[in-house]
């Protein structure tokens, strides 16, 4: 596992002024002046994959568009205030040595952030360390930043970790720490394309976001596909998990099934949930390690139903609807009080909610306290999709009952019988006490399971005092934004978001080729081989005409991927496995262990500035 104490920088007792000695692990960096005796070498990651952008691979090799490096920096001083500082070095040169970054104040939090600029003066190389321990005297210690091209899709890897996951899955459960690293957990580990079936694994992969690397973890107490995990410890250097549900099989949509949620779930669902439904995960350096939970102390209730959702609410964790072990479909929610008292043994305290449908693997999202925000999933009794005034429901922190809510917009959209979808994927844009807006694509419309091509792209803005969802069509360059079943969805800085991936229907038909070019419409199915970055604009024309989202970068992800496993990271996102077919190839063939990282710009940086 990870050192614990990977972040610190010693300020040197002996200079005149106060001096940091930094490693560039990656795409970066070289030497201005010669380095001080005690300077470590500079080293790259091996950026190499399908699906990555070329880049230099090598331990001391700079990638040939970077000519100058620049480090900015903000120390969060002892007595509140805050002190900036910029460093530059021109010219970088391919050597060993270390980079010398002067003036930077002893200090028990500094972020640090590092940019590659070429000789046109654009930046294209980005990295980030949040939470670095500036102390006095000792010996200098590196403090590594995996720096990547930005605005683009790239490998993983540095020469002490992996550059991809332990093991090859999809749809794996992640979860992001509080000191930027990520955890990839569970997934779906095999596959047959015949039986059109697949069996869950217990890997754990710890993501390292400053070295760009995997570090195997222990391995979970059960096989678990799709499960929630949640970070429930505030401490960095002590990662602890609670790993909830998931399912230890699926299998693929059967054509002449009329159950309608007959897609990537199990056979059978009675036992089809692992028996022990929440574990805690410790990642703590030097004794990771994995606890069933029993559950007479922690009961995660519909949590550990197959396809229910959850959030963490600060106070609590959410858990929503999903499909019981005798098959039924929950309209009832389960709230986790107080989970970081099961880290010292104490009893997680949950209460039973009241939804208005039932639902299946809905989106969850929040207001900037605890009250949510459930959207999508609705299933009626008859297996029919729920109408419009059934998609979002409102639930105050500590309420037995939810409410719901009511939805305006074109009639087009409104009355839309595909509007209703299962697993659809939802991205937060902005927040507030009163208002919510999100981006919806994509998921399985319940009128139509056999394909998602059908489903709709909108815009939700939610106002909690009015309990009202309204609806505004989106579009990307003037055509509909695509995502498909178990599809990407993060939301990054700036009003951007990262959409796409995931099965779009079991046939790549000619209505849907499109979509997916490569696919033989006689063999294989449709999924989807891109993703988008969209930036949502901050201020919306009156009235219920289309949302135009600018389109900043369009991302290849090396083929089709569904449940590509996606974690935020200080400066992007993770991206790491995924599914290429339901239909085609054998494990080995669809199953995928990439780790791939995207890298944007923050939206506070002026590249004629840093670049100048």
């Amino acid at each position: 596992m990870p050192n614990p104490r990977p972040n610190t920088l010693f300020a040197s007792a002996c200079r005149v002024g106060l001096v940091a000695l930094v490693s560039m692990a990656a795409q970066a960096c070289a030497v201005a002046d010669p380095p001080a005796p005690s300077a470590t070498s500079i080293w790259f990651a091996a950026l190499t994959g399908d699906g990555c952008t070329a880049t230099s691979n090598g331990k001391k090799q700079i990638p040939a568009d970077v000519d100058t490096l620049v480090a900015q920096w903000t120390a969060n001083l002892a007595n509140g205030d805050k002190k900036t500082g910029t460093a530059r070095i021109a010219g970088a040169k391919v050597g060993a040595g270390a980079w010398e970054i002067k003036g930077i104040p002893v200090t028990g939090q500094l972020d640090l952030d590092v940019f590659g600029c070429s000789k046109d003066k654009k930046l294209v190389y980005a990295g980030r360390n949040n939470g670095v321990q500036v102390q006095e005297g000792a010996s200098p210690q590196p403090v590594r930043i995996f720096l990547a091209p930005a605005d683009k899709l790239a490998c993983t890897g540095s020469p002490f970790g992996s550059p991809k996951l332990s093991v090859a899955r999809a749809l794996a459960g992640t979860a992001a720490l509080t000191n930027g690293d990520a955890v990839v957990v569970g997934g779906l580990g095999t596959w047959d394309k015949l039986a059109g079936s697949g069996n869950g694994i217990d890997a754990v992969d710890y993501y390292d976001a400053r070295q760009g690397h995997f570090v195997a973890g222990p391995k979970l107490s059960s096989a678990r596909i799709l499960p929630h995990v949640h970070a429930i410890s505030q401490d960095g250097k002590q990662p602890q998990l609670l790993v909830v549900g998931g399912a230890v099989s699926v299998k693929r949509y059967s054509a002449n099934s009329p159950f309608v949620l007959d897609i990537l779930v199990p056979e059978k669902l009675d036992g089809a949930a692992p028996s022990i439904k929440a574990e805690l995960l410790d990642l703590t350096a030097g004794k990771a390690s994995t606890k069933g939970l029993d559950p007479t102390k922690v009961d995660v209730g519909v949590g550990a139903n197959i396809l229910s959702s959850a959030i963490r609410l600060g106070t609590a964790i959410l858990y929503v609807g999903g499909v019981s072990e005798t098959g039924q479909i929950m309209d009832k929610a389960t709230r986790l009080g107080n989970p970081e008292e099961i880290l010292t043994g104490g009893t997680g305290k949950s209460d039973s909610v009241k939804l208005n449908a039932a639902r299946v693997r809905p989106a969850l999202l929040s207001f900037a306290d605890d009250t949510a925000v459930i959207w999508g999933g609705a299933v009626l009794a008859n297996g029919k999709a729920a109408a419009a005034d059934a998609m979002g429901e409102l639930l105050e922190a500590g309420t037995p009952v939810s409410v719901k809510l009511k939805v305006t917009g074109p009639a087009s959209l409104v009355d839309d019988p595909n509007l209703s979808t299962v697993a659809p994927v939802v991205v937060p844009v902005s927040r507030t006490a009163d208002v919510l807006t999100f981006v919806v694509a994509g998921g399985v419309p319940i009128e139509s399971a056999q394909t998602a091509v059908a489903a709709p792209s909108y815009l939700v803005t939610v106002t909690r005092s009015t309990q009202t969802a309204e609806l505004r069509p989106v579009t990307v360059g003037g055509d509909k934004l695509r995502a498909g079943l178990f599809g990407i969805g993060l939301g990054l800085d700036g009003r951007r978001l990262l959409m796409g991936g995931g099965l779009v229907a079991m046939s790549a038909t000619a209505d849907v080729q499109p979509l997916c070019e490569k696919a033989d419409p006689n063999t294989a199915d449709c999924v989807i081989d891109s993703a988008w970055v969209v930036k949502v604009p901050a201020t919306l024309a009156p009235g219920d005409s289309p949302v135009a989202l600018e389109l900043v970068t369009k991302l290849g992800l090396g083929g089709s991927r569904l449940g590509v496993a996606v974690a935020p990271t200080p400066l992007g996102a993770l991206l790491a496995g995924g599914l290429a077919s339901t239909r085609t190839g054998d494990t080995a063939a669809v199953i995928d262990d990439v780790g791939q990282v995207l890298t944007v710009t923050p939206p506070a940086a002026d590249a004629a500035i840093i670049c100048k």
